[in-house]
């Protein structure tokens, strides 16, 4: 075993922060005025991000062997962020592209150095800080700041009263605040392995979690958690009654959830549909759309956030006028996928997240500690989210970090896992404890392994 070179806390504190600025709080609900039509531009955080990937490369080069271990556990995920490079030769919107994949890169590498510096109980742990830190502050917005923290104006005020807290929408607020519950749930959940006399507040952030998930009224958040707490419970129990039978049920459990969040968050459309056809609140339509335009560009997409624009853009201009309304992405994650980098680009992504699947149900059964079923249950969350939303392959994004983390960690954590004896070392305390094979095993992170 190698000596652990620990993360300070200045490390700790830079990761937090930007977690937190990556579910974009803050900066773009601030920016928002009684005057502005839609969502302002966000000029600042661009050159924010751009500062915290400069820095990530820096403390990149200070552990270089680090990044060399792990940096091919997932050549799938670099040949996506590739495509997307290479689509500044044939994008639509040259302009944004070259930026933007760039951006993507800065991202992905991100992920990279999140998964190779801390182990998995300190990733849920600054997760938990970072979701803390957005769960309080919606609290304060919302009540103290209710122009900011509570949707008023904005889409002709039909979500007037709605929770935003420092999003700029009520929807981006569940979905962070759904994730928001799960890594309260992990973190409250988990064994410490030392004493924790604050542990307790892990609940506290749960229970907020899921009071603002009520509060933002988002039907698409609230049956995404029910599904995923039910799901949570499902995946304990198969570790003790483990059979052929649970890959099956998992692929039920994501079809079933997945077309709950189509149907609740429906429902409205559904009780009035008497006479006319369904069209789930557009989305069919939207994705009809998108399917005509895929087919004329099947193979190379219009190019890396090239898509969804303003009437600027010659491609999108004609896609809402065909919509007749200026619909801003396209409300299922695989199908922007496909629009922007084509079928190659959707292949890649499937080739990764199968593989990550599959690594991450073999990890669910060979570890016992709640942090082992973190992966399937992120990318469980990542694919029930992706049916009506879009958060696959964006920049500066929290989901894109978390699954770079997850695809890049399973190979390190399911070497680590096939040990019968482990020897954990505990940050900041000179604590040595042995886990057998009845107790729980703890999973460090990839930069303190001894591959040779």
């Amino acid at each position: 075993m190698m000596s652990r070179n620990l993360p300070t806390i200045v490390e700790k504190l830079f990761v937090t922060l930007s977690l937190f600025f990556s579910t974009t709080a803050l900066i773009p609900v601030l920016l928002d005025s009684e005057e502005a039509s839609s969502v302002p531009a966000d000029p600042y955080s661009p050159v924010l991000f751009m500062g915290i990937y400069a820095v990530t490369i820096l403390l990149i080069v200070k552990h270089w062997k680090n990044f060399e271990r792990v940096v091919l556990n997932d050549v799938w995920v670099w040949l996506l962020v590739g495509i997307a490079i290479a689509s500044i030769f044939w994008t639509v919107a040259p302009d944004i592209t070259p930026r933007r994949s760039f951006l993507l890169l800065g991202t992905s590498i991100f992920g990279i150095y999140f998964a190779m510096r801390f182990s998995l109980r300190e990733q849920l742990e600054l997760l938990a800080y970072a979701c803390g830190l957005i769960v309080v502050l919606s609290f304060v917005f919302a009540v103290a700041l209710p122009f900011y923290g509570v949707m008023s104006v904005q889409e002709g005020g039909i979500h007037a009263g709605s929770w935003r807290g420092v999003m700029t929408h009520k929807n981006i607020l569940g979905r962070v605040v759904v994730l928001s519950s799960l890594v309260f749930m992990f973190t409250a959940v988990a064994k410490p392995i030392v004493r924790n006399r604050y542990q307790w507040l892990f609940w506290v952030g749960y229970a907020l979690s899921v009071a603002l998930i009520v509060l933002c009224t988002s039907k698409t958040a609230l049956i995404s958690f029910l599904v995923l707490t039910i799901t949570f419970f499902l995946y304990r129990s198969w570790r003790a009654h483990y059979s052929y039978l649970i890959p099956f049920m998992i692929t039920v459990v994501l079809i079933v959830g997945s077309g709950a969040i189509l149907v609740l968050d429906n429902l409205n459309v559904i009780a009035s549909a008497v006479g006319r056809d369904l069209t789930l609140t557009g989305r069919t339509d939207i994705w009809a759309v998108m399917l005509d335009k895929v087919a004329e560009r099947p193979f190379i997409g219009y190019g890396f956030n090239a898509f969804w624009r303003d009437w600027n853009s010659e491609l999108t201009a004609e896609v809402w006028r065909l919509l007749a309304w200026e619909c801003p992405y396209g409300h299922n994650g695989v199908m922007d996928l496909l629009v922007e980098l084509g079928i190659p680009g959707l292949i890649a992504f499937m080739c990764s997240y199968i593989i990550a699947l599959v690594k991450a149900i073999q990890l669910l059964r060979r570890t016992r500690n709640v942090e082992g079923m973190w992966h399937l249950m992120y990318l469980t969350y990542l694919l029930i989210y992706n049916v009506s939303e879009s958060t696959l392959v964006a920049t500066n994004s929290i989901f894109w970090i978390l699954y770079v983390s997850t695809a890049f960690s399973l190979s390190v954590n399911l070497q680590q896992s096939r040990s019968r004896e482990y020897v954990p070392l505990v940050s900041n305390h000179n604590l040595q404890q042995v886990y057998t094979s009845d107790d729980w095993i703890e999973l460090e992170a990839s930069n303190e392994q001894n591959f040779s």
